[in-house]
């Protein structure tokens, strides 16, 4: 009997605890109307749809820190180099030794000029003691001897007038020698940094550029620093000199404003096309653009970074909601949010005056960033399952695709950068976020163009 009495203690508990687990499902899951298969609903974060997380609508290019004014030194075309003073990261003072010619040639050239130059002086002087002689005997001699002497006064006057040449240019080549010679050292023109030293072992042993546009000595000047960014020519007008921009790190959250002060339109920055429409296949160009600094702190050369097109310090900038997610009723501003049970749930929110150059109202108050919300398509309805979707996982469609607003802009596809996401951060296209294209860098975090963003 106590056997069988513990049989159904332990039914009458199994039982109980079924029921409270089944409860406790209900209570969590399905109340609120929503059952086991009430489906599920893709949803972001408001951070990435408003485009303050890596994912929005703000116009960002990828950009590099460089030196705002470089001097490229090369050499003399017709000089052997000696010796380099400089490497790669060296301070210089204006004045300081580069690099020095090997002048030993020349200093045997020269000493045979000044050998060359005393003959021709007393060549000259010999002459012109003849040819004074010849003209005294000119004047007492008889009528036959008149043409015999006015013969050699023609020929030794022009002998005079051969050897004055002669000297005169054997005496400016001994003077330009002379000056190479005191100049043998080259000095840098500036204060600044050497930035690179072009290694002579690879060419040939002169200074000339054997083909390639690259300076022998390049110095950075001082320590003005700018940010150059690239751009399609679909949107490179779109830019303007004197346009205010926020430089932001991609390390930290630093931020440094800054100004264009110049967009090179006059050249392309690559020779390789960076878009393809895939239906016509047309090409795009990119051009480069600069950014000037009104602080340079905490920055360094070849320091990669995003330059945003919205100057707007993040504190003082409010999110902006796409008006696509936004559902109106009654003049009342509606989203479909996830509550607190991974649920979703039609939430009122307060919104500003709507921005028409951007189709977006401000959040005022209703969400957070940190809130997840869904497109408000037929398919969503309060009590569907949350997750989280990712636009750009590689793993669930192509790494490059192009969008606008939501819709495929004309197939324009970026074919530079076959990478995946860095460390959280996203790589965009060199673009800017007006939606065109998305660009994923390569392993290293970076793509080989210097900008990113979205946009065309």
């Amino acid at each position: 009997m106590k056997k069988k009495r513990k049989g159904w203690i332990w039914l009458i508990v199994i039982v109980l605890l079924l029921g409270l687990g089944g409860g406790a499902f209900y209570y969590f899951y399905l109340r609120d109307g929503a059952d086991a298969n009430a489906g599920t609903a893709y949803v972001q974060s408001v951070a990435d749809v408003t485009g303050m997380g890596n994912v929005g609508q703000n116009a960002l290019y990828r950009g590099i820190v460089e030196a705002k004014d470089v001097i490229e030194i090369n050499p003399q075309s017709d000089m052997r180099i000696l010796k380099c003073y400089v490497e790669t990261g060296s301070k210089v003072r204006e004045g300081d030794p580069l690099f020095a010619y090997d002048v030993e040639d020349l200093k045997l050239q020269h000493a045979q000029l000044l050998i060359d130059i005393t003959g021709l002086e007393n060549g000259l002087r010999t002459n012109n003691e003849e040819l004074e002689q010849l003209n005294k005997k000119l004047e007492r001699a008889k009528e036959s001897q008149v043409y015999e002497l006015k013969l050699s006064i023609q020929t030794i006057e022009l002998d005079i007038k051969k050897a004055e040449y002669d000297l005169k240019d054997k005496q400016q080549k001994a003077e330009d020698m002379q000056a190479l010679i005191d100049a043998s050292v080259v000095s840098s023109p500036v204060t600044g940094t050497v930035r690179s030293v072009r290694d002579e072992s690879q060419s040939n042993p002169f200074g000339y550029y054997d083909g390639q546009n690259t300076a022998y000595i390049s110095i950075v000047a001082g320590t003005d620093y700018c940010v150059k960014g690239t751009v399609s020519e679909q949107t490179v007008r779109t830019l303007y000199e004197g346009m205010p921009v926020l430089v932001r790190s991609r390390v930290d959250e630093s931020t440094y404003p800054g100004t264009i002060y110049k967009i090179n339109t006059d050249n392309t920055e690559s020779s390789q096309p960076t878009y393809y429409d895939m239906g016509a296949g047309d090409s795009s160009s990119k051009y480069a653009f600069y950014v000037e600094l009104a602080s340079i702190e905490g920055l360094m050369i070849g320091q990669h970074v995003f330059i945003d097109l919205d100057a707007t310090p993040d504190e003082d900038r409010a999110p902006m909601l796409p008006a696509a997610f936004v559902m109106q009723e009654d003049g009342r501003f509606y989203v479909w949010a996830v509550n607190e049970k991974n649920r979703i749930e039609r939430r009122e929110i307060q919104l500003g005056a709507y921005d028409e150059a951007t189709e977006s109202y401000p959040i005022v108050s209703g969400l957070s960033l940190k809130d997840r919300i869904a497109f408000p398509d037929d398919t969503v309805h309060a009590g569907m399952i949350a997750a989280e979707t990712n636009y750009l996982d590689p793993d669930a469609m192509p790494s490059d695709f192009g969008i606008d607003n939501g819709m495929i802009d004309n197939g324009m596809i970026d074919m530079t950068d076959n990478g995946m996401t860095d460390g959280g951060m996203i790589d965009m296209p060199d673009d800017g976020m007006g939606f065109d294209s998305f660009d994923l860098p390569e392993e290293d975090g970076f793509s080989d163009d210097d900008s990113t963003g979205f946009g065309g």
